[in-house]
């Protein structure tokens, strides 16, 4: 009789909505690459509740018009269920140093439906993106609803103040209790973990990245982009992602390409700083500022491009340096990130000191004069993606600890 499959509940509360594709599409497509495996999967997106007669922006109307079940392509069957968590400030400023008050009133709200999907679903393992909330919330179930967990933390500085903020930590402590392993999406936060929660199994899972589609390859530049050497960007507009350093340094050595331009994708609360840098160095369309794109059009971007930008500092390990290697570019980067966990210094592209101006304009400049190294750091960065860095092969990985951990009755046992 053939063995049952594999069932996976995954909770991501930060995942896209019909109304909202471009949030948290990494944790989509790694939910699709999952999905492509011999198991059987669920996701569970718990989402803010919002009366539609309350929502008046774009993000409250996401989440109020959300429906309680979808299925995104690659038959990601997602649900929708709703709770009393708002993960917006002033909400989420009041809950970061103190939050097991506010979780356990999305534990309280989550309950009765989480219970319910288990019960429906009967998953064999659950795996929760992000310790807090929903890595806390499953470490609440009653008995006969537990199974076995995972977590994956994104964010530096949701480990890493836990070291400053004596009641996070003891929010996270809970979930390093019950969990049967705390990963993390780069090395220097595992590192944080084994400091801070000692006893729990801990590891890193790097993100991964899905291949560019062949039409997008297949795809001229546009007139206006020929002849240029193309160095492009990509981020939310936040101070922690460096763009105005970024175009102050390609400002220090475009005279000495005249050639070079540098196009720069996104929005955020930083806009206004990002566009008075522009006109204040009067770099004219030098420097394109894209806005906000949907992903195929960054991808499309990616393929046009000579190289890759991005020197904001405490990156984690954002997917965005991945599609720019699987499109064959080179990536200029801090030395910070998590990225650099994968790369090499000068074999995929270049890694600089964060906040150092002068290093910042002397790798673009060294990506710009040398057309056969950039190239050759571009097919590098390609290989590395195809070898280890798609989904496919990062979903693979998963579902081996899954099965440990579904095999493994014994909690916080060091994985061999």
């Amino acid at each position: 009789m053939p063995s049952r499959r594999l069932r996976v509940l995954f909770l991501a509360s930060y995942f896209p909505k019909p109304d909202n594709p471009l949030m948290g599409t990494w944790a989509l497509s790694q939910a699709q690459a999952l999905a492509r495996q011999d198991i059987d999967l669920l996701v569970a997106s718990f989402t803010a509740w919002v009366p539609a007669s309350l929502a008046l922006t774009p993000g409250a109307k996401a989440y109020a018009h959300c429906p309680q079940h979808y299925t995104w392509s690659g038959s990601v069957d997602t649900r929708y269920p709703r709770w009393l968590y708002y993960p917006v400030n002033p909400f989420k400023r009041w809950a970061y140093t103190d939050p097991v008050p506010y979780l356990k009133l999305a534990w309280g709200s989550a309950r009765q439906e989480l219970c319910q999907i288990i019960t429906e679903f009967q998953p064999d393992v659950i795996f929760c993106h992000h310790s807090l909330p929903n890595g806390w919330v499953v470490a609440q179930l009653p008995p006969p609803f537990r199974r076995p967990f995972l977590t994956l933390d994104h964010d530096f500085d949701e480990i890493r103040d836990c070291h400053i903020y004596p009641r996070r930590r003891m929010a996270i402590q809970t979930v390093a209790d019950h969990a049967w392993a705390m990963l993390a999406v780069a090395s220097r936060m595992e590192h944080d973990i084994q400091q801070l929660f000692p006893q729990v199994r801990s590891l890193t899972h790097h993100n991964g990245v899905d291949p560019i589609p062949q039409s997008l390859w297949n795809q001229p530049r546009p007139s206006e982009l020929w002849h240029k050497k193309i160095i492009l960007s990509c981020a939310l507009f936040a101070e922690r992602k460096g763009i105005p350093l970024l175009i102050e340094a390609f400002y220090q050595i475009a005279s000495a390409h005249p050639n070079a331009i540098l196009r720069i994708i996104g929005s955020g609360p930083d806009e206004e700083n990002v566009r008075a840098t522009v006109e204040r160095l009067n770099l004219g369309d030098r420097v394109q500022l894209l806005g906000k794109k949907p992903h195929p059009e960054v991808l499309q971007e990616m393929v046009w491009a000579d190289g890759f930008a991005l020197v904001g500092w405490d990156e984690p390990f954002a997917t965005v340096y991945l599609e720019a290697m699987a499109a064959g570019l080179p990536i200029l980067c801090c030395s910070d990130g998590g990225i650099n966990d994968v790369i090499q210094n000068e074999v995929h592209g270049f890694t600089v000191p964060p906040k150092d101006m002068a290093a910042t304009a002397a790798a673009l400049d060294r990506m710009l004069i040398d057309d056969v190294r950039r190239r050759e750091m571009g097919v590098n960065a390609r290989q590395l993606i195809h070898q280890k860095l798609t989904w496919d092969a990062r979903a693979k990985e998963l579902l081996d600890l899954f099965e440990k951990a579904v095999s493994s009755p014994v909690q916080n046992v060091a994985i061999a």
